[in-house]
């Protein structure tokens, strides 16, 4: 008797557990894929705004964790301007050159570049890039729909003006 119950009880926790599995599985299958790549969709950059946008970032110093100019040797680490050129693509993809303006160094990028919020006025779009070796910078541009300009913002960096390059 004791042998029965025990089937019976493991029958019905073994058909609870399957149970619950498959309604997990349901709950999957709800979520249709054109929904997902609507909304997929809508975080890509739309075909008015490809193009490249040219800008340049000044010269500053280097801050450190708590907001100071970092200091080596005695001296503050500067940063030189940097000559800024993304290229926004379709199928969200970026590209980015980024030119030395003391020694013409050039550095390239590419990357995605995903729609984060927009409005009547503007579009924000954040570039994620990648040298492929050890680099991989974040920068939002912010551009305003009726002339296509804007600005860029870097982390840790000071933000400067952009324009579409007709």
């Amino acid at each position: 008797m004791k042998n029965f119950i025990n089937l019976i009880l493991s029958v019905v926790i073994c058909l609870t557990f399957f149970q619950g599995c498959s309604k997990n599985e349901g709950d999957k299958k709800d979520t249709p894929a054109t929904e997902q790549k609507q909304t997929e969709k809508t975080n890509i950059v739309s075909a008015e705004y490809f193009g490249n946008y040219h800008g340049i970032q000044k010269s500053y110093n280097m801050k450190n964790q708590y907001g100071d100019d970092m200091v080596i040797k005695g001296k503050k680490v500067t940063v030189p301007s940097i000559d800024f050129k993304f290229l926004l693509k379709e199928n969200g993809e970026v590209n980015l050159q980024q030119s030395n303006l003391e020694d013409n160094t050039r550095y390239y990028y590419d990357g995605s570049a995903t729609v984060k919020s927009e409005n009547a006025k503007s579009i924000t779009v954040e570039c994620a890039v990648s040298d492929g070796k050890s680099s991989s910078p974040m920068y939002t541009l912010i551009i305003n729909k009726s002339d296509k300009s804007g600005i860029c913002k870097g982390n840790n960096e000071p933000e400067f003006k952009v324009d579409k390059i007709k």
